[in-house]
């Protein structure tokens, strides 16, 4: 099964990011949820606190949705939080989340921390954001820009093919190395767990 979620910011355009699979559930959180709605896709469930939006959008949410959960606004997880953890709690082999990158640093951050969690890929008309486990990658993509970072601290990191090659470096945490590189190739490294960032902004 393939989990996806609709978040605002709204820096995507389902018409050509989007595509259906068979057997996904579709998740949408206030603005994102409305936006989703509005675009004809029948969402499975839509959360959130709902104060970002009008009286006029909530209701048509309410109407639409086939599942509608609110929470308050003081809690302790934010929208995007509670959304990723429903899509984890289904078990799928996939999460792809639309939008929740790009307007506020804070929230852009602790979807980052989120991405640890599972299989769990953000898009934007600009960007794609993932996270690579140990082993050997072909990575082919049409962005301008593609960077590495370590969420983990990565054990002998390999970049073939790219514009700036690298061979069996281990990348901290805390080292920005990776950043603007372009091209495509095939990455490998043996231990940790790597943030890639392709971007065309």
């Amino acid at each position: 099964m393939i989990v996806k979620i609709f978040l605002s910011p709204i820096n995507y355009t389902l018409d050509t990011l989007y595509r259906k699979n068979e057997g996904e559930f579709l998740i949408g959180v206030e603005k994102g949820a409305y936006n989703a709605l509005q675009k004809g896709l029948e969402l499975d469930l839509v959360l959130g606190d709902f104060d970002s939006v009008t009286e006029e959008e909530y209701d048509y949410i309410r109407k639409n949705a086939k599942a509608l959960r609110q929470h308050g606004v003081r809690k302790d997880k934010t929208d995007s939080d509670l959304a990723i953890t429903e899509a984890l709690s289904r078990e799928p082999e996939r999460i792809i989340v639309y939008g929740g990158t790009g307007r506020r640093t804070d929230h852009t951050y602790v979807n980052l921390l989120l991405m640890k969690r599972g299989n769990i890929t953000f898009l934007s008309d600009t960007e794609k954001l993932f996270v690579l486990r140990p082993g050997t990658y072909g990575i082919t993509h049409d962005h301008e820009h593609i960077s590495f970072f370590a969420i983990e601290d990565v054990k002998g990191l390999s970049l073939k093919g790219f514009s700036y090659p690298l061979e069996d470096y281990d990348l901290d945490t805390d080292d920005p190395l990776c950043i603007s590189n372009h091209g495509e190739g095939v990455v490998s490294f043996e231990a940790g767990r790597l943030l890639v960032i392709e971007t065309s902004e």
